[in-house]
């Protein structure tokens, strides 16, 4: 039997209330694994030549107003995440502008509307790939904010969402991209929080890619209606890619003519030019009879071993520089449920929970 709130291997955890009072509950029930975030956060800033955590607290905190500005409710929920871990503020907020560059190596979308699936939903999937000891910082996070609609969401610490659906039928899926124009500004994973707490295609889209952010995701949105958006963003500009034919794959590259001038360096992404194309290749082949299972099939795809769609540790690297995929999802966003599995796709199965 598991263990009280753990289901296969994911702590579940839920918050309801006014901001402060979600990032509250929500940083008592993970401190725990927030006090093992904030370690390796100031571990990972020791290690960054000419950094101390002294100088990264005081550089994040020069981006704070913006990001009351943008989204004053997150900024409400960390403070009460700060009160219920006991971890500074400070340094919570350091943690919210530097965490993302500390996990995002990599991952693999795909996105398809009605008019190719077999139970005529709409479906959003995703492999989170990240260091192999990541996967004891996911929570399965149910949070319903009293003035937004609630998601369920794959949340760091609990409060810091990478994916996820909401009771309005908005997803947020998405992955990692190395632009070269990174600013101080919004940190990325703002944008990320507040389209799930919004309630049509227009404010999320809106939400995802906001002016003043100091960074970016591709930040893939869809709704209910099939509306599947891959918003390809850096600090200063975007592109809005739509799933004109009803579906879509990325990974971590600019697709976007409009965007290739803002790729760092094309030469660090040959795992992610070979993820895109074998996922589209053998996504081709399931359209019209696409379903929860077809996902878990192509996720679960190996060419290209190690730095494949399923990735795993390449022993051969240092331990900080591992991939490998700590979760698999599929959104459902016409039942509004999702789908999770723990750990690599190809050894697990697929867990369902309602929104």
């Amino acid at each position: 039997m598991a263990k009280k709130g753990v289901s296969d291997g994911f702590r579940e955890v839920s918050a309801s209330g006014d901001h402060f009072k979600v990032g509250e509950s929500l940083g008592r029930q993970c401190r725990d694994i927030a006090l093992r975030m904030e370690r390796r956060f100031k571990e990972h800033v020791s290690a960054t030549p000419g950094a101390d955590l002294k100088k990264a607290v005081a550089y994040a905190r020069r981006s704070l107003p913006l990001s009351r500005e943008f989204y004053p409710g997150y900024v409400e929920e960390l403070e009460g995440y700060a009160k219920g871990t006991g971890i500074p503020f400070e340094t919570v907020y350091a943690m919210t502008c530097d965490f993302p560059e500390t996990r995002g190596k990599g991952c693999t979308d795909i996105a398809v509307n009605s008019e190719w699936t077999k139970d005529d939903c709409v479906y959003a999937a995703h492999n989170e790939d990240v260091g192999p000891a990541q996967i004891n910082e996911i929570v399965i996070a149910r949070v319903k904010p009293s003035d937004e609609p609630g998601y369920i969401g794959m949340n760091y610490g609990g409060i810091w969402p990478t994916e996820g659906i909401n009771a309005a039928g908005i997803s947020l899926t998405g992955n990692a991209l190395v632009p070269n124009d990174t600013r101080l500004g919004i940190p990325k994973e703002f944008p990320v929080r507040k389209v799930l707490g919004e309630t049509g295609i227009y404010q999320a889209l809106m939400a995802s890619m906001p002016e003043g952010r100091g960074h970016s995701f591709n930040n893939i949105v869809c709704d209910q209606n099939g509306e599947i958006y891959s918003m390809e963003g850096s600090a200063t500009a975007f592109d809005a890619i739509y799933a004109e034919h009803g579906w879509l794959v990325h990974t971590n590259h600019y697709l976007s003519p409009r965007m290739w001038k803002y790729e760092a360096n094309l030469h660090t992404r040959f795992s992610s030019i070979v993820r895109y194309n074998r996922a589209v290749r053998l996504f081709k082949k399931e359209l019209g009879k696409v379903e929860v299972s077809t996902f878990h099939k192509v996720l679960s795809d190996h060419v290209g071993y190690p730095e494949s769609i399923c990735r795993h540790a390449d022993p051969k690297l240092p331990p900080d520089e591992q991939t490998q995929s700590i979760f698999s999802i599929v959104c459902n966003l016409t039942e509004k449920s999702l789908w999770v599995c723990h750990g690599n796709p190809c050894k697990g199965t697929y867990r369902k929970y309602e929104v």
